[in-house]
């Protein structure tokens, strides 16, 4: 007998690293599948892929989003978590974005990282405070917290020694000068078109926006082409607004074009082409508005143009084609449809007396 257990506690413990390895890698799967829906792809591999080319870029910045995103995840599998933000990694997803936006925002300083891990704490409760409210009105909170997050900081950095990167966003965007003047317009176009794709990570890299396209292109072309179409559609738009100023070449009107774009088109039962790219032009618009609004009070932009126009396509969509409520049945069919049932209720109803 002695011999037969001592046979089996290997097998049992084999069993058991093989179970506890499997967890591992399921949840390695999760939150890599969280950080790939920043651009609305479920997939790891994409996830594990965005974060290699974070951390070839700006490795500052990428240990800082690796850390809060990582906290996020391990916030919603051990804390109560609505399902719908624990399925799509919002809550990791927002800790990666307020990580990228804290180390291009504020210089390195004990401060800034106090800040990460205050903010990296507080991240998950705004994800499910946002959820809470938004949902009556059928709406996703995005990465909308994290934007929250950074404004608290950013208002409450001249109390205490938390130093703001001048160059991150300058306070009057149309004064900038033209970026590469001696380029011809083509290469100016295109040099502006991935600018604006690696702003969009706050990584304000031409390269690293043309190797997150073509990362992007890999998984998934249909959904690489609107994203560069949408930001091509606002750096159209911000290049007619100049009126041959160069701030359309630093991409800060056009940044959140191409996820409008992207996020629409992951839905091609609801909006048309025609459609996607009538909100990808107007969300540069909106970028505009937004800054014009938010530097009266010294606060950036970020990402809320694109939660905005996101927000304003989800509310304007035609309810019979919904995906994600049901609406009354009541309200497709026709008035006239309705009084027939009430109108034979009453002759059986005299029928009977």
């Amino acid at each position: 007998m002695s011999a037969t257990a001592a046979l089996g506690k290997p097998d049992c413990c084999l069993r058991r690293m093989g179970g506890i390895m499997k967890k591992i890698s399921a949840g390695i799967q999760e939150y890599l599948s969280g950080i790939a829906n920043a651009f609305f792809l479920d997939h790891p591999l994409f996830g594990a892929g965005l974060l290699l080319l974070v951390s070839a870029f700006d490795f500052r910045a990428f240990l800082i989003a690796l850390y809060s995103s990582l906290l996020g995840y391990a916030f919603s599998r051990n804390y109560s978590t609505p399902k719908v933000l624990k399925h799509y990694g919002l809550i990791s997803l927002n800790g990666f974005f307020f990580g990228l936006a804290m180390a291009h925002f504020f210089e390195s300083s004990v401060t800034l990282y106090l800040c990460v891990l205050l903010g990296s704490l507080a991240l998950p409760y705004f994800v499910k405070a946002s959820h809470e409210v938004l949902q009556h009105w059928k709406l996703s909170p995005f990465i909308f917290p994290y934007i929250a997050v950074v404004w608290i900081f950013w208002l409450s950095a001249p109390g205490f020694s938390l130093t703001l990167n001048p160059q991150a966003w300058p306070p009057e965007i149309a004064a900038l000068p033209g970026l590469h003047t001696a380029w011809g317009l083509p290469l100016r176009l295109a040099d502006a078109l991935f600018l604006s794709a690696g702003r969009l990570l706050f990584i304000p890299n031409a390269s690293f926006g043309l190797a997150a396209t073509a990362l992007l292109f890999v998984f998934s072309p249909r959904r690489a082409i609107y994203f560069i179409a949408g930001t091509g559609c606002a750096l159209l738009g911000s290049y007619l607004l100049s009126t041959g100023a160069g701030v359309w070449e630093y991409g800060y009107f056009s940044y959140s074009a191409g996820l409008v774009g992207l996020g629409l088109a992951s839905f091609p039962q609801k909006y048309s082409w025609r459609t996607i790219f009538i909100f990808c032009t107007f969300s540069c618009f909106i970028t505009i508005a937004a800054d014009q609004f938010l530097k009266r009070i010294g606060l950036p932009a970020l990402s809320l143009p694109y939660v905005l126009t996101l927000w304003l396509a989800i509310l304007s969509r035609v309810p019979r084609i919904s995906l994600s409520w049901a609406p009354d049945q009541r309200l497709l069919v026709p008035a006239r449809a309705q009084l027939k049932p009430a109108v034979h209720d009453v002759h059986e109803s005299e029928n009977a007396a």
